[in-house]
């Protein structure tokens, strides 16, 4: 089975007091901080992770939150058809939504779709809700929405969107602002990124991407405004594995290739896309095998009254994968009011 990377993220990695330190009377409601420190607990391997490779999250995201969701309810029931039950009281939940700016994407394969761990505390630093999940046999990544849309995409369409769920006791207070949310979250991240060109060109030779990699363009036609092409693929999933399609899923187990394919795009001869947003494309690719054998074919068209003449087809991969968990904070979060 093939990987899959998904996911997303929210936030501002915080080491106590330090940042404070730092970074004196820059901070309002709302602002948001993304640092690091070598404090363990701010930023852990997960077990198993090489502990001296550390991504540093500062460096590569700048978060904000979007959506602030706050849903109430409330039940009675008739006493005389049930008389057994005493309802709760109003019973309510939240939910942050937030966006994830990617200002330095080397290294950064992907992010976990929910989190480890969060808690939402109150304004007088009392906490609201509280949850960690458990583990699971799949651990899922999404990959930044960069690797699949072109540049050319509007920037709300291109956003890195992520849900943080607060489930909140019968019992809790309404805030007036969430001064603090802080999660766990893992990224999966690679210690060297680098692209491969291909001539748009149809041919009979198979060209290898990397070791336990090559593929083979069958089809590759571009006229006035539009391309199309078909290539195929041969690998060995053990040494190298196919993760373009938005999402990676990592087995507890599973041990991660030496290199993936992250991303695969047609360019024209200025190395710019072949889709300029004001035509339409399409793609896909299936893949399958027996042990870790895989033979496969990727298929695409598009079409743009402005683009140029497809002439390149540029694949970036990705090497030495790792996991590592990071550890995020939230700051100044308003809440609705009713």
């Amino acid at each position: 089975m093939r990987s899959g990377v998904s996911f997303i993220l929210i936030g501002v990695v915080l080491c106590a007091g330090a940042i404070a330190a730092e970074q004196p009377g820059q901070f309002s409601g709302g602002d948001i901080l993304i640092a690091s420190c070598g404090d363990p607990n701010v930023t852990v391997p997960p077990a198993g992770a090489d502990p001296n490779k550390t991504w540093d999250p500062a460096a590569h995201l700048v978060a904000d939150w979007e959506l602030v969701s706050v849903s109430m309810t409330s039940q009675i029931y008739n006493p005389g058809v049930r008389s057994d039950v005493t309802p709760a009281g109003p019973q309510w939940s939240m939910s942050v939504t937030g966006v994830l700016d990617i200002v330095d994407s080397n290294g950064l394969i992907g992010w976990a779709t929910s989190p480890s761990s969060v808690t939402a505390y109150d304004q007088d630093g009392k906490v609201v809700a509280s949850s960690t999940s458990d583990s699971s046999l799949v651990r899922w990544y999404q990959q930044p929405r960069s690797w699949s849309l072109p540049a050319s995409f509007p920037s709300t369409a291109r956003l890195n969107r992520f849900p943080l769920s607060l489930p909140v006791g019968p019992d809790a207070k309404y805030p007036e602002v969430l001064t603090k949310v802080e999660w766990a979250m893992n990224v999966l991240v690679a210690d060297e990124i680098k692209t491969v060109d291909v001539p748009f060109k149809a041919s009979d030779a198979w060209v290898e991407l990397t070791p336990g990699m090559e593929i083979l363009v069958e089809q590759a036609t571009a006229e006035e405004g539009k391309y199309q092409y078909r290539i195929k693929m041969q690998y060995d999933a053990s040494k190298v594995d196919y993760l373009v399609g938005g999402s990676v899923s990592l087995w507890r187990d599973r041990t991660l290739p030496p290199a993936v394919v992250l991303k695969m795009e047609i360019l024209n001869a200025e190395g710019q896309s072949a889709y300029s947003g004001s035509g339409a494309t399409s793609g896909g690719m299936s893949a399958s095998g027996s042990g870790n054998q895989r033979t496969g074919t990727a298929t695409g068209s598009g079409s743009c009254a402005t683009c140029g003449d497809a002439a390149i087809i540029r694949y970036t991969l990705a090497f030495d994968l790792y996991e590592q968990e990071a550890r995020f904070v939230l700051t100044g979060v308003p809440v609705p009011e009713f």
